[in-house]
């Protein structure tokens, strides 16, 4: 028979080996000891009253690690049931972790694809809501173009120009569901260890700024960030322009692989990705349930 339980002293040794495979699910499930090993014992007590594990008689075979963020909405952190064999559909255990979250409440669950989960998210009642596409390309097999006609590429200027790169990235992704970049937040990420200093790239034309790119190191896999052009810029083809920039600095560096992500409703610079040799490896959406 299975049943859901709460976490305790006493199942954490069983926890642990579930929560070491949580990636089989979705790769971007959260690690639990990450967070409970630098806990106080009050926090850690918090903590594991927000797990539930799936067993079968004596037998742990799933979890689901979840956050309440307000009286209406739920946040799950990580969720993942073993393959068994059985009758009963593998959708309906993870449904039985799901039933354990409050009712009448709006689930949200960020997942990477792979081939099986988005099938189970769909057959539980979730709907897929915003997401990112993950591009990939191999430009040692691209032939990058070179741009004149009155461009010119400036290296961001550490202790100089982070006030310009701010003003300029809050320009070009400017929304109201945003909250703007200050200048703390520039030298905050100019110090993290991805940061790649030879690829902050402001896109001047006849003197005037017009876009920012940027390239930082992931797993030590270049990926293209902050990339964008002004408003008053766009439609002229100024993007390829930048973007081909950007590529021959990787090229240039002795990178092979440069990643990409795009938001996947914007056709418009998914098609200019795929023009200039990107092609989609995975996607990330973020999964709502209403109860």
């Amino acid at each position: 028979m299975y049943e859901c339980v709460g976490l305790n002293k006493k199942n954490l040794v069983y926890f642990k080996s579930l929560n070491e495979r949580k990636n089989e699910f979705n790769s971007l499930n959260e690690d639990f000891f990450e967070t409970y090993n630098n806990c106080n014992f009050a926090q850690q007590i918090f903590l594991r009253r927000r797990v539930k594990l799936l067993r079968i008689n004596s037998k742990y075979i799933g979890y689901i690690w979840s956050n309440t963020n307000d009286k209406d909405i739920c946040s799950i952190n990580a969720i993942n049931v073993l393959k068994v064999l059985g009758s009963i559909k593998i959708h309906m255990l993870y449904k039985l972790l799901i039933d354990t979250l409050k009712n009448k409440s709006v689930i949200n669950y960020l997942c990477e694809s792979n081939d099986y989960n988005y099938e189970i998210l769909k057959n539980i009642g979730f709907n897929k809501k915003e997401g990112t596409l993950i591009l990939y390309s191999n430009i040692s097999k691209e032939s990058l173009e070179y741009f004149d006609n009155g461009f010119e590429f400036q290296n961001l200027k550490i202790g100089k120009d982070e006030a310009k790169r701010c003003q300029i990235q809050n320009e070009i992704f400017k929304d109201d569901n945003r909250i703007p970049l200050n200048i703390e937040d520039i030298y905050f990420d100019q110090i993290q260890s991805y940061y790649f200093d030879r690829g902050s790239i402001f896109l001047k034309k006849d003197g005037e700024y017009i876009g920012y790119g940027q390239i930082i190191i992931e797993d030590g896999i270049p990926t293209i960030v902050n990339f964008g052009i002004l408003k008053e810029y766009r439609g002229n083809g100024y993007s390829k322009v930048l973007l081909s920039h950007l590529l021959k600095i990787i090229k240039f560096n002795g990178f092979d692989i440069v990643k990409i992500k795009v938001k996947s409703t914007n056709v418009p610079a998914i098609n200019l990705y795929e023009k200039l040799g990107f092609y989609k490896k995975n996607e990330v959406y973020m999964w709502e349930l209403k109860r």
